[in-house]
This record gives C-alpha cells, sequence and structure tokens, in this order.
C-alpha cells in the first residue's frame, strides 16, 4: 500500500492533500467506533475541485485517512490551535470532542511513533522530493 500518490506537474505549483486520503488498515479500523468508522473529517473532494485548476501543478495526495495520522501537523504533536479544541497527531477525538476509537483503543505513544515513520515521513519526504525537483528545474 502506498500512503501518499504523486501526480507530477511542469509548473511552478504543489497541490498537497493531507487530508482526503480514507485508507484505513484493517487493524486499526476494527479499533474505531462507530463515530471513527464515519470517517467524518476527510475532505472527500478536494482532489476532485483542484484538478485542473492550475495547469502543470504537481499534486501530492495522502492517501491514508487523518484519524491514521494528521499528516498536515508536525511530528511533535504541537498544537495547530492554542487554546482552540484540537485532535492531535493521532486524532483519538473529533474537534467536536467526540471519540473516534472504542473505550481504551486510541494509539499508544510507542504506536503514534511507529504512525510517523510508516505514513507520516513518506508523505512528507514526497513532498519535499517535489519541492527539490521543482526547484532544480528552475
Amino acid at each position: 500500500m502506498s500512503v501518499f500518490k504523486v501526480t507530477q506537474g511542469d509548473g511552478p505549483v504543489i497541490l498537497a492533500y493531507p487530508h482526503s486520503g480514507t485508507l484505513v488498515p484493517e487493524e486499526i479500523t476494527t479499533r474505531f467506533n462507530a463515530e471513527g468508522r464515519l470517517l467524518r473529517d476527510t475532505d472527500w473532494h478536494l482532489p476532485t475541485l483542484y484538478d485542473g485548476l492550475l495547469a502543470g501543478a504537481t499534486h501530492v495526495e495522502a492517501t491514508f485517512h487523518r484519524y491514521v495520522i494528521d499528516a498536515n501537523r508536525g511530528p511533535e504533536d504541537e498544537s495547530l490551535y492554542p487554546g482552540q479544541n484540537t485532535t492531535g497527531l493521532c486524532p483519538a477525538v473529533r474537534f467536536s470532542g467526540e471519540p473516534v476509537y472504542a473505550e481504551g483503543q486510541a494509539p499508544s505513544p510507542d504506536e503514534i511513533d511507529a504512525r510517523v515513520e510508516q505514513y507520516w515521513r513518506p508523505y512528507h519526504q514526497a513532498l519535499r522530493g517535489e519541492l527539490d525537483r521543482l526547484h532544480a528545474a528552475a
């Protein structure tokens, strides 16, 4: 399973989609509660919305769902919205505060570290690779 999808363009713009993926490995899905299995916090239509909008744009899309790991956060899990409700690097709750995992099934710190390596890091390496490619072509 590839954790990202890249469509290379020849223009200077990269469109990144960190929240449009819906892939959740079965070993994680089985730990979600009914709310979590709905995958509500997905940017369902963003790739379609931007498709063809900018000729030559490169697209880098996370294929995994943000409940697996939020690719739009830093790996240190710093809050993006200090003082506001937040969801975390491996969200155990939605922005509304509703849990997405069954009781006692949220990922441990070691599992979060493993998800950084398995999902977050490869996605960001793909972004970096495309930035480097376009920079070298300029």
